[in-house]
């Protein structure tokens, strides 16, 4: 995985308990945690955002936790938030550019 043009690059963040959070970067790497656990692979920005390549991800439980994030496997960029996505699609969340 290659293509970044830059519309995705920088921290996004949700309010949600854990505060979870991914963190994309010029090189391709994206980096974060989803309240609870690290996740750390390889991104391609696409038209509408970005495919995150799969990734190993510890299993550590959380109490008060929803560790929804650590599912991810697109991301589409719209009106200053980024809506999650699993692998099958299927919307999981959403993240704000962090200020």
């Amino acid at each position: 995985m290659s293509a970044v043009n830059g519309r995705v690059l920088g921290t996004w963040a949700s309010d949600e308990p854990g505060r979870p959070t991914l963190v994309f970067d010029a090189s391709g790497t994206v980096r974060g945690s989803d309240g609870c656990n690290r996740i750390v692979s390889k991104y391609e920005e696409t038209d509408a955002g970005a495919r995150i390549a799969p990734f190993v991800i510890t299993a550590v439980a959380c109490v008060g936790v929803d560790q929804w994030l650590a599912g991810v496997a697109s991301v589409t960029l719209a009106g200053g938030k980024l809506t999650v996505a699993n692998a099958a699609g299927v919307v999981i969340g959403e993240l704000r550019r962090d200020a």
